[in-house]
């Protein structure tokens, strides 16, 4: 089952009323736990039930595996389970082999949701249990959606503006699913009778003939009739089952921020706030750097919201109290506030990309353009603290008169900015970036992972690893308590003991937590830049017929370790892309080719783990290059006859077909693969397995 913002609030008084007790907890929050959007949609969630007195248990889970673990061990007195991040694209009642009968109570039905437009569906029975799902991953499993009535999925609207020939198709086939378990049901007697029919018919037909009777015609007409309808039948269902195929082929994409649907709901419940929105502005902007058509597509409705929600006669003077939210010029450069405004345009995807900073020449390029905007280097590698005032109050000015000319049009831009008092200030993208790191960090074993034996047991391995991502969800957690700062200090000065210190440093929180988040994003960019400098100057990847391949392994990589994480190597992925499509359209718009289709590649890229003997791998979509307007996105599309669907999903994303590929190449072959991760098109697999399973990818036709 779904349903649209308009029923969010039915909905949430529903959960309200089967969640409240005085003795157990009944609802349960399941949590992506690598994803910034599903933790800032959980915080903003849990603040509402807090402030509703609702009792709720938060899991943060770091795969498929995980998932299922924990609700498997639920209680059976719960009846509400909610999954952030995750779901969409499962059937749920087969993933966690629910049999929805086992649920059902004799009650009256619920009156919440209204599912009129679900025609060939009733309301159906009630349950002790519903599931609901606050996923912004597509395509919606279809199962889910059309054929569920335990699972409640929570819809922008995407459904009935777009599924309408799947939802048809979904119908037939259950119809025809339903039919064939009732003709099996019948058993033998059914056939018997069948027999017996065909016999006399047989023998009425001979009388007949032999009378010269009508009777026999009729039949026949009948019988071509029946023949016809079969046909008709067998052709509808063929249709419908292509249609469901192609639907599920497409590949996937993330059309939606989940924090876009939480504020949906705080908006239907009357629970809008500053705080709320905030955070609802972070889980957008952290889509913004690998999906920025769905960031780009909810950030005019935040910026509404933020002017409908601040008083007009509050003074702008900054306080000890202030907590403002404002829209203010931004920077589409690399953590600008907190570094030096050299460094800033040097670690920026977007400049590395348009200016070919891996290279000499990139290099001498962004010398030339300070020395054009006449800020010397020297003031360029100043803090941006003490750098001089009038510069920096000049620079989108500055910006705006030089930076087109070297293809950098969108580097000024509006942007969501949050003061925190006297302490500071921090844009919604620097709030990501910081939550980022601390997801990616790794500080127990000493910032790139500790050493293991290549004996130990794989299992053990992953647990470790995936007990790590869960710790560092906390602390992006905790960096979420934007009340909190100044703690870090206050904690660590009061006693002198070290042991002591070291366990108060895990209470950091708020704005000190994300502050130590932004220095471990500097870390991390650095190396990003570094590694992929590396791989385009060695040629390390290789431009195949049907995408672009890089695999990193032992001696040829100096941070290999950091690259064990999924977050870190997309990031890489995704600098890699932006580069080497910069250089290609470049290359094809000086040659004069319009046809930029075929510099759009999907990308795959593997960093080896040696301590496992096992390789990360993920599958890229294609970037189109940062500037691209859609009348040549549609260009483009139209070039790419053989597979349109690649441009599907409303607003010109290209969808990621490693999804699908991934697992069909890994079901066919003998290849040791471990698909558990939300994001389908990341895997693991063994370093033996890697080439062999590579290469079916390549013939597979899946890409």
């Amino acid at each position: 089952m779904y349903i649209n913002p308009s029923e969010y609030g039915q909905v949430f008084s529903e959960i309200k009323r089967t969640s409240s007790s005085h003795s157990t907890c009944k609802l349960i929050l399941f949590v992506s736990c690598l994803n910034i959007d599903s933790i800032c949609t959980a915080k903003i969630l849990s603040i509402v039930l807090k402030k509703n007195l609702i009792q709720y248990q938060l899991i943060p889970v770091a795969g498929y595996a995980d998932l299922k673990g924990h609700y498997q061990k639920l209680d059976s007195e719960v009846t509400n389970v909610v999954l952030i991040g995750c779901g969409a694209m499962i059937d749920i009642e087969s993933f966690f082999e629910i049999d929805p009968n086992d649920y059902v109570i004799e009650s009256e039905t619920s009156p919440t949701i209204n599912s009129e437009d679900l025609d060939f569906k009733d309301q159906g029975p009630s349950f002790s249990r519903k599931i609901y799902v606050l996923d912004g991953n597509r395509p919606w499993n279809l199962d889910n959606i059309f054929g569920s009535q335990m699972v409640v999925c929570f819809d922008d609207g995407y459904i009935d503006e777009n599924l309408q020939k799947e939802r048809e198709s979904f119908k037939v086939l259950v119809d025809a699913s339903d039919h064939e378990t009732s003709d099996e049901s019948s058993g033998e007697d059914s056939d018997e009778h069948e027999v017996i029919e065909d016999e006399e018919s047989d023998e009425g037909a001979f009388q007949e003939d032999s009378d010269g009777s009508g009777e026999s015609r009729k039949r026949r007409r009948e019988e071509g009739e029946m023949k016809r309808l079969r046909k008709q039948r067998r052709k509808e269902l063929s249709t419908s089952e292509n249609i469901i195929e192609s639907y599920y082929n497409q590949g996937t994409a993330i059309l939606t921020a989940t924090t876009a649907l939480i504020y949906a709901l705080l908006s239907t419940i009357g629970e809008t706030s500053m705080e709320n929105l905030w955070l609802s502005i972070i889980g957008a902007s952290s889509l913004d750097r690998l999906h920025p058509e769905v960031y780009d597509k909810i950030q005019p409705l935040f910026q509404e919201e933020v002017h409908r929600l601040t008083p007009t006669n509050v003074s702008t003077e900054r306080t000890a109290d202030s907590t403002a939210l404002t829209i203010d010029k931004d920077y589409h450069l690399f953590l600008l506030r907190h570094w030096t405004l050299y460094d800033s345009f040097f670690y920026s995807s977007m400049v590395n990309s348009k200016l070919n900073l891996w290279t000499d020449d990139g290099r001498k390029k962004l010398h030339k353009l300070f020395a054009k905007m006449g800020i010397s280097l020297s003031v360029a590698q100043q803090k941006w603290l003490y750098m001089d005032i009038t510069v920096k109050k000049n620079l989108p000015v500055i910006f705006n008169k030089y930076l087109p000319l070297y293809g950098l049009e969108g580097i000024v831009r509006e942007g969501f900015i949050r003061t925190f008092g006297f302490v500071g200030q921090l844009s919604a993208m620097e709030c990501v970036d910081a939550l980022a790191a601390l997801l990616e960090s790794d500080d127990r074993f000493g910032g790139n992972g500790k050493d293991h034996n290549k004996d130990e047991d794989i299992n053990e391995r992953i647990e470790e690893k995936e007990k790590l991502w869960v710790n560092n969800f906390w602390s992006s957690w905790d960096a979420l308590n934007m009340n909190s700062h100044s703690a870090s200090s206050r904690v660590v000065s009061s006693n002198t003991n070290s042991l002591t210190n070291a366990l108060n440093i895990k209470k950091v929180k708020g704005y000190d937590l994300l502050m130590r988040g932004l220095e471990k994003a500097k870390e991390v960019q650095q190396i990003i830049f570094r590694t992929g400098m590396s791989v385009l100057e060695r040629k390390l990847m290789k431009n195949l017929r049907l995408y672009r391949l890089c695999v990193l392994n032992d001696g040829s990589i100096p941070d290999l370790a950091m690259f064990n994480n999924p977050l870190i190597l997309t990031k890489l992925g995704n600098w890699l892309l932006e580069n080497i499509n910069e250089i290609e359209f470049s290359m094809l718009a000086t040659k004069g080719d319009k046809s930029f289709a075929n510099a759009l590649k999907p990308l795959v890229l593997a960093s080896l783990d040696p301590a496992s003997d096992t390789y990360l791998v993920i599958g890229l979509a294609p970037k189109y290059p940062r500037g691209l307007d859609n009348s040549a996105r549609a260009k483009i599309a139209q070039n790419t006859k053989d597979k349109p669907y690649q441009h599907d999903f409303t607003f010109m994303t290209r969808l990621n077909t490693f999804s699908v590929a991934f697992q069909r190449v890994a079901a066919s072959s003998d290849a040791k693969v471990r698909i558990n991760s939300f994001e389908s098109s990341i895997i693991e697999i063994r370093k033996d397995d890697l080439s062999p399973f590579l290469e079916k990818l390549t013939l597979s036709g899946l890409i």
